[in-house]
């Protein structure tokens, strides 16, 4: 029950450096956050505005994370980020709305709400719509659908985390390189599918076109029937019945025969005859 003396260990001064590692690890991490909090994930350099932040919270220069796409030197713990879409521009708050110094190191940032340090021992978040950083505590006492910082709309799930716990990072970037993989499958399908449409289309389009072409063709080629006149029949027929009504006067009235004749004997007719004969033959046609 004792140590090598027989004496029990009850009193404090025995115990007193029992928990040291504890207390170093605690340091070491508290040491960490404060670093991250200052310093560029991808440069290891004093973080310097402009700065951004990708989905899993890391805080990048600009100027050094661009520097890395150009050259396409992303290291695999970055891979997630592929271009500047998928970073934000943060917006930091700082003391009296006054920025004394260009680094993290000399004057940290605050939260325009809480008025708590952004020194990597209190969570901190940026809206990704906005930019804006403000405490996660500041978000959990006034909850709303507007940032904190501007008022501008805050879409839901759209407050990412900064500087994630380094337990936590590897199972996040692996859901988010999933949910990547899985949206450009999905915009590549609906491009195919919106060409297929597209060109479905075209054809139809096409097929119309040409089926229109052939009968225009068609009916210029068809010779025209020539428009059939009913005048000249008409005039036939009627000139057909007015030369049987004249045989027949001439057969039943030789002074009407005589208006057709040649013979000077028969010239000298009386004018009574003769509108005897006229009559007769306006009566016949009528």
């Amino acid at each position: 029950m004792g140590n090598d003396g027989g004496v029990i260990a009850v009193k404090r001064k025995f115990m007193r450096h029992a928990n040291q590692k504890a207390k170093h690890e605690k340091l070491d991490q508290d040491t960490l956050r404060a670093e991250r909090a200052q310093t560029c994930a991808i440069s290891g350099e004093l973080l310097k505005e402009p700065i951004v932040a990708c989905e899993l919270g890391n805080l990048y220069n600009k100027e050094a994370l661009l520097e890395h796409l150009l050259a396409s030197t992303m290291p695999e713990k970055f891979q997630h980020v592929t271009s500047l879409r998928d970073v934000v521009n943060c917006k930091f708050s700082w003391p009296n709305n006054e920025k004394k110094s260009s680094s993290f190191a000399d004057q940290a940032p605050i939260c325009p709400v809480t008025m708590l340090e952004f020194n990597g021992k209190q969570p901190f978040v940026v809206a990704w719509s906005c930019g804006c950083v403000v405490s996660d505590r500041a978000t959990k006492q006034v909850q709303s659908t507007e940032c904190l910082a501007c008022g501008a709309s805050i879409e839901k799930g759209k407050l990412i985390a900064l500087l994630l716990p380094e337990e936590e990072y590897d199972t996040m970037q692996r859901a988010l390189l999933a949910r990547k993989a899985e949206e450009k499958r999905l915009k590549k399908e609906s491009k195919k599918s919106k060409k297929r449409s597209m060109d479905e289309t075209n054809d139809q389009d096409a097929s119309s076109r040409r089926d229109k072409e052939k009968e225009l063709k068609r009916k210029k080629a068809k010779p025209s029937k020539p428009e059939t006149s009913t005048a000249p029949s008409s005039v036939s027929t009627i000139a057909h019945e007015a030369a049987i009504a004249i045989e027949e006067a001439k057969q039943k009235n030789k002074v009407f025969a005589s208006l057709f004749s040649k013979d000077k004997k028969e010239e000298k007719k009386s004018a009574g005859d003769l509108l005897m004969a006229v009559g007769g033959l306006r009566y016949t046609l009528s």
